[in-house]
């Protein structure tokens, strides 16, 4: 960190320490050339000698000098001096609006299209200069406290030419675009993606796609359709939530191709709730993406894995170890592969026509085996002589065949009725041991199953036998009430009546884990034995999912915690640079976590980042504590402090010509400490210890 008053070009004076990013700090400054205040970015000192980060540094300067728009950040002048390097650009108050959605919670469907305006009107003032912000994220967007939006932090921006441009740099990964996110190519229409997703957060309070590394999101991105936002809130208007999918398609060419497209739908929302003028281009693949071949593939791949910056997603695969995610990217550009249009019709032509014969056959074999097709036979027989020539043609009847029907479980006269109406002849058979005269007996088997076709006439034989189903009084059985049985007991009591148990599980807030919640039919029916009783049993209190709650304020956390079912638990403070002050940088269920409903969750909230210190000091021994100059002995330094001893000197040949001895040594508590000189073991001298703060 530079200190203040430091004065920068001549002209700007350092105020005051206002942020800090992934690489730099940023100063409120005053010019004193115009007599204005500015933000100053500064890159750290410890990144000065790598020069792809210098060269990406200074890229944010070059990339926007030439926007002028009252959306963006402008930038002002740029240097190097004194070995730092520094940006000056426009002061924009406020906060980021990543901040202003953890703070505020989902924006209204109003602000989330005041907001998503303002951003697509300084994007396209960027991409109007042919200028890609390729990092569109709420992180990278101020606004003031008057609902002003600044877009900001150009620090990966590319100048575009005529042709999409590679991006071996890419953003923060759960605003990706899928062709980002595969290694690919961007152009505008990536900036629209990530202004889409940008819009989710804002009309949801949440990103669509969220997961345990960047190589599961950026997979999310590719493969995963985005859950429409009126499925979690079911009051944003229908034309914003189709705006919202719009720009979030997977291929480049379904989304909007342009930001004043993008705006001009924006401002109809409220006109037009319905969101009928929202346009779906037709799939036509134009993407460079899409277009390339398996050798152009490897060698954007190869170029990604050799790139030096911390947030690609090759570099995220190199540090995974090719792991199964990498393996289903590669399924990605093997999908990409085009099929020859010439082929393609050929295979068409040759499926339907074997269709078509495939069912003819289907239809012949059928008919043929239901004797739905009768032939005339025709016999010609004929006799020659020398004067005549005579023919004669024999044909033979059609004859005319029925369906058997199911005759099981009839009784004799039931049967005769039933082959009487189907002009067939019933013949009947017995089973061994049955009154031939019991009028209860029925039809146990067939001759011919039900469906087949018999010529009508024919006689069917059919097996008469008693009914094993037939029940008396003592079948029956009445059901028992088995609400609040555990498991195991209402089995066994069903099993014991004779009955069938069939269960099923299900979750419940007041029945205890494994005890039945419910049954059918209710207890008292009157069943036949062998019938199945269905319980429903408690599997105990619903599981939910704990979200993440890093980042948020005490008060989200709380809303977020309960809209799942969860409880806030109890809420400590610590030190964290890791987030801002009075947001969520620890939780005591991780994220993720499968936990009962109303499970508390404790959480840490930050107290900013705590500067530590170490303390030095010294001490000073003029006079020799030898007798004579030809003395020698062993000369030891201890240093006392808070009951413990730490040897700061020690000498096993020390004489009168070591002195005057001046020892440093350093502690990391500044509690009062003594310095306890000794010779040969015996003590000799105090010296009080005065420490001197120094920062780490």
């Amino acid at each position: 960190m530079i200190q203040i008053g430091t004065i920068l070009g001549g002209r700007y004076e350092i105020l005051e320490h206002i942020g800090s990013g992934g690489m730099a700090d940023v100063y409120k400054a005053r010019c004193h050339k115009l007599n204005r205040y500015v933000a100053i970015k500064v890159l750290r000192s410890e990144y000065n000698d790598d020069d792809a980060l210098v060269h990406r540094f200074t890229k944010e300067a070059q990339s926007t000098a030439g926007l002028n728009h009252p959306n963006i950040v402008n930038i002002y002048d740029a240097g190097y001096e004194l070995g730092i390097h520094y940006i000056v650009m426009e002061l924009a108050e406020g906060m980021t609006l990543k901040r202003y959605i953890r703070r505020y919670g989902r924006l209204s469907a109003r602000e989330t299209v005041d907001f998503s305006i303002q951003i697509a009107s300084g994007i396209q003032a960027a991409h109007e200069h042919h200028i890609i912000h390729r990092d569109i994220k709420p992180q990278n967007i101020l606004v003031s406290d008057s609902g002003k939006i600044k877009v900001t932090d150009f620090g990966i921006a590319k100048a575009a030419t005529g042709d999409t441009i590679a991006s071996s740099t890419m953003g923060s990964v759960r605003y990706l675009s899928p062709e980002q996110a595969r290694g690919g190519y961007s152009d505008e229409r990536s900036d629209i993606y990530s202004l889409g997703i940008t819009m989710y957060e804002m009309a949801t309070g949440k990103v669509p796609f969220d997961g345990e590394n960047t190589v599961a999101i950026a997979l999310m991105h590719i493969k995963d359709e985005i859950t429409p936002p009126r499925c979690y809130f079911p009051d944003i208007p229908l034309s914003l939530e189709k705006i919202i999918l719009k720009c979030t398609m997977k291929h480049p060419e379904e989304r909007y191709q342009n930001a004043e497209d993008l705006i001009e739908d924006l401002k109809k929302v409220f006109s037009c709730p319905d969101g009928n003028y929202v346009y779906m281009d037709p799939l036509v693949d134009d993407s460079p993406t899409r277009a390339r071949t398996r050798e152009e593939i490897e060698e954007i791949k190869k170029s990604l894995s050799d790139s030096d910056d911390d947030n690609s997603v090759s570099k995220v695969k190199t540090a995974e170890k090719q792991t199964e995610e990498e393996s289903n990217i590669e399924e990605d550009y093997d999908d990409d592969e085009s099929v020859n249009p010439k082929m393609e019709k050929m295979i068409k032509g040759i499926t339907i026509l074997f269709g078509i014969l495939l069912g003819c056959l289907i239809i012949y074999l059928v008919g043929s085996s239901m004797h739905l097709f009768h032939f005339k036979n025709n016999k010609a027989t004929t006799e020659s002589s020398v004067t005549e020539t005579t023919t004669e043609a024999v044909s033979t009847e059609e004859v005319k065949y029925v369906k058997i029907s199911n005759l099981l479980g009839l009784t004799r006269k039931e049967a005769e009725a039933k082959m009487e109406d189907l002009s067939l002849k019933a013949v009947f058979e017995y089973e061994d041991d049955v009154d031939h005269n019991d009028s209860t007996l029925i039809v146990v088997k067939q001759q011919y199953e039900k469906g087949e076709s018999v010529p009508e006439g024919t006689e069917v034989t059919l097996t008469l036998g008693v009914d094993e189903n037939a029940t008396t009084e003592n079948d029956r059985i009445e059901v028992p009430a088995l609400i609040n049985y555990q498991e195991d007991q209402a089995v066994e009591v069903l099993t014991q009546l004779g009955l069938k148990v069939k269960k099923i599980y299900t979750n419940s807030d007041t029945v205890e884990a494994g005890y039945v919640m419910k049954q059918s039919p209710k207890g008292g029916s009157i069943v036949d034995k062998g019938f199945t009783i269905t319980i429903t049993v408690s599997r105990g209190v619903s599981q939910v999912i704990v979200p993440s709650l890093s980042g948020m304020t005490q008060e989200v956390a709380e809303r977020e915690l309960n809209r799942v079912g969860l409880k806030l638990g109890q809420v400590t403070s610590d030190y964290s640079g890791l987030v801002g002050v009075g947001e969520v940088v620890k939780q005591g269920i991780p994220s993720g976590t499968s936990v009962d409903k109303g499970t508390e969750v404790s959480i840490v909230i930050s107290l900013g980042e705590q500067e530590t210190y170490h303390y030095e000091s010294s001490v000073s021994i003029t006079d020799s504590p030898f007798e004579n100059e030809e003395d020698t002995g062993k000369v030891e330094l201890i240093l006392e402090q808070n009951g413990s001893s730490k040897t700061i000197y020690s000498n096993n040949k020390a004489s009168s010509g070591s002195f005057p001895l001046n020892v440093d040594f350093e502690s990391k508590s500044e509690e009062d400490a003594t310095v306890i000189l000794y010779l040969d073991g015996t003590e000799v001298d105090r010296y009080d210890v005065e420490w001197n703060a120094v920062a780490d």
